[in-house]
């Protein structure tokens, strides 16, 4: 890669002096060409550019291989496209790109013949999963939107997948926010087998020179004495709940702060602990079941039954509190039309019969604010962040002479609220539209993608000045850069503080401006966002405390001759043929899958109530455990090949250390677990690294836990 310094980036796959030259892009790049890397930088300096660099040189180094770019949304996918045919001097028919719409026989071919492609990641999944294509020869894979790769998502399969398929594999992940803490961030490298993490923050000295400060104002407003009078009366209907959980010792007394989080929590205890118990969860271990647990010491289930508690009862007043707080926030923190909006939707919850709604309907709390809000006009209860708004806009136009701002908000009657207020206000001097997400709600249509990029394409032009955004305009969009922002509210992700804040200082100073009511949820909210962001800078500063990947061993990638033209269209034609081959791939896949079909439905209403009419099922006759059970499944799918066959898991050094060490020092299968935690110990496998890993080995079907011992049940290849 070849570069003229404070000019651009010029070299071979790259158009001459499209991209220009920036020191840290070059710097990460330059550790990124060899090694499994997540790049971590902030919305605003580029992320893409450094795909761009890598492209190129993985082109360079295998010419004959294909580039997989992976992004979680289709107006993503679109950008990323655009981006390599304006950068990139490759054939414009190499470069493809994967929708919902585009037919598999279609996605085969396009496959066969393009040198990049791009697609949201379900897509790749599906097809992989049923042989249509595979991942030998691709010499690159970037996960845009990174910290997505969590859990079941579709990141995890295609990562395993590529490192268990390809012989030179080289994976770039980027995010502008991994994870709140270690254990998040941990998870995002292992999932894919990250072995280098890049952490650049706008005061770096190879990346200070090209941004632009953006300065933080926190916008404090007070409520005024009628807003006041209704919260303390809504707050005295929900102390009248809480004794109900203070007096069963579920939740201790004089707490500063009571959230929804603590009644969630709540629920959310009693429904894992219930499902724990009864034994619906066989491959839980203890540590990790506790490790669920919002409440641990003491747990909830443990009060329940020591008292002999109704559990139905619990989660009714659990739900009725989580209302009640929810109702305070919007009162306190939206506006009076989105609280009256609620009690409409708890009304219609007690027409439904719902014992949690009709609690609070039935007080004489929620009768007297009814009966205030139906004799008051509702602009009488107008929030005080209105007026607020409206003197930050009126700055920005005379202090700055900008009329380019995005406004955030968590609800989307909110910004239709403010649209309308906005434009009753300004008139025709200003512009406003709000910009919502695709999904349709009761009452509330949402925005088609060719309408969003409507608005982006008119935002863009200046047809609209203010933007009212819901979280769609957070992440994924290719929305042009702005002068100013505005948070309607804080909100307690760090992940959404710093999408939000990106959108501003990319090409001139940004001002971001907070609405934040004194007293209410809104100050914890932004304590928190600041103190997970402060976490994760504190975690990717050091990265060597994280456990990264060390165990893959590459060698170069062999290609086969391309396949002409006239074997393509064969292999199309006859893709209907193939269906049965792609069913029996796809059952070899979806074992797991079924298993966990069959523990959710042990847990279901329905199964209950089966069991009430006396059907017995085969599972109450016969103790098939998970192994059994996915034998058997195999059998009936008429799968050929062993069960121990099945492909390479990816194993770090810790894990295959604690199965070595129950292995070596069983006696007749078993250790017990406190001599494991000793072993573990010298090996540096302490604390939660220890249970990270542990857990990973129970899952994958190499050790188990059963009571105090640790069962050894296979070796690792």
């Amino acid at each position: 890669m070849s570069s003229e310094k404070t000019s651009h980036f010029n070299g071979i796959f790259i158009k001459q002096n499209r991209i220009f030259y920036r020191q840290y892009q070059e710097n990460i790049f330059n550790k990124c060409k060899n090694k499994n890397s997540l790049v971590v930088l902030p919305t605003g300096l580029g992320k893409t550019i450094i795909g761009i660099l890598l492209i190129s040189h993985a082109l360079k180094k295998y010419s004959k291989s294909k580039i997989l770019i992976l992004a979680p949304t289709r107006p993503l996918v679109s950008q990323h496209k655009v981006s390599c045919e304006n950068f990139l001097d490759i054939d414009l028919e190499k470069i493809t790109s994967f929708t919902g719409k585009v037919t598999p026989e279609k996605r085969i071919l396009s496959y066969k013949d393009a040198q990049i492609i791009i697609s949201t990641p379900q897509i790749i999944k599906n097809d992989l999963e049923r042989g249509r294509y595979d991942l030998k020869e691709v010499s690159l894979i970037i996960f845009d939107e990174a910290h997505r790769t969590r859990g079941n998502y579709s990141y995890c399969f295609i990562s395993e997948e590529y490192i268990n398929t390809c012989t030179d594999p080289l994976i770039l992940g980027l995010t502008a926010s991994p994870g709140k803490n270690y254990q998040r961030i941990q998870e995002l490298c292992e999932n894919l087998f990250i072995e280098n993490v890049i952490f650049k923050t706008y005061t770096d000295n190879d990346v200070e020179k090209y941004i632009y400060d953006i300065d933080t104002f926190l916008e404090f407003v007070d409520l005024p004495v009628n807003i006041l009078e209704f919260s303390a009366i809504w707050y005295n209907l929900f102390e009248k709940y809480l004794r109900f959980f203070i007096e069963r010792k579920l939740i201790p007394p004089n707490k500063p702060y009571y959230s929804k989080l603590d009644f969630i929590g709540i629920a959310q205890d009693l429904n894992i602990s219930l499902r724990y118990e009864n034994g619906y969860l066989p491959d839980l271990t203890e540590e990790n079941y506790l490790d669920l647990l919002y409440n641990k010491s003491p747990r909830v289930i443990d009060l329940v039954n020591e008292q002999e508690l109704n559990i139905e009862s619990i989660f009714s007043y659990c739900s009725s509190c989580v209302s009640i707080l929810h109702g305070k926030e919007l009162l306190e923190t939206q506006n009076i039309s989105l609280f009256n909006s609620f009690l409409h939707r708890l009304e219609a919850k007690y027409n439904e019969d719902i014992l949690s709604a009709k609690r609070i309907v039935n007080s004489d709390h929620y009768k007297y604010i009814k009966t205030k809000l139906e004799t008051k006009n509702l602009e009488e209860f107008s929030h005080p962040k209105i007026e607020k708004l409206i003197t930050i806009i009126n700055e920005e136009i005379e202090e700055y002479n900008n009329k380019k701002i995005i406004i955030f908000t968590q609800y989307r009657e909110m910004a239709e609220y403010l649209k309308e207020t906005l434009i009753n206000h300004y008139k025709a001097e200003l512009s406003f539209e709000k910009f919502i997400g695709q999904s349709t709600k009761v009452d509330d249509v949402g925005f088609t993608q060719n309408r969003q990029s409507e608005i982006i394409k008119d935002f863009r032009e200046n047809k609209i000045n203010i933007l009212l955004a819901t979280s769609v305009a957070e992440e994924g969009l290719d929305i042009p850069n702005v002068d100013a922002i505005v948070f309607y509210e804080p909100v307690p992700s760090e992940i959404r503080m710093i999408q939000r804040r990106g959108r501003t200082g990319r090409h001139g100073p940004g001002r971001c401006y907070l609405l934040i009511t004194r007293e209410t949820v809104d100050v914890p909210f932004y304590k928190v966002a600041n103190r997970k962001e402060s976490t994760m800078n504190a975690i990717l500063s050091q990265p060597k405390q994280l456990n990264l990947c060390t165990m893959i061993n590459r060698k170069k990638i062999t290609f086969h001759s391309k396949p002409s033209k006239k074997v393509n269209e064969d292999s199309i034609s006859a893709f209907y043929e193939r269906r049965n081959k792609e069913i029996e791939l796809l059952a070899n896949r979806s074992i797991e899958e079924i298993l966990e079909e069959l523990d959710k439905f042990s847990t279901s209403i329905q199964f209950k109530n089966y069991k009430n009419h006396g059907i017995t099922f085969v599972s109450d006759l016969i103790n098939f455990d998970p192994k059994t059970l996915k034998k058997s499944i195999l059998k009936i799918k008429g799968k050929k090949r062993d069960i121990m066959k099945e492909k390479k898991v990816y194993l770090n050094k810790n894990v295959k250390a604690l199965i070595n060490i129950v292995k070596c020092f069983n006696n007749e299968g078993k250790l017990s677990f406190d001599e494991f935690q000793k072993y573990a110990h010298e090996e540096d496998i302490v604390e939660n690294k220890f249970y990270i890993h542990f857990n990973r080995a129970c899952n994958l079907g190499y050790l188990k836990k059963e009571k105090d011992n640790v069962i050894f049940l296979a070796d690792y290849e």
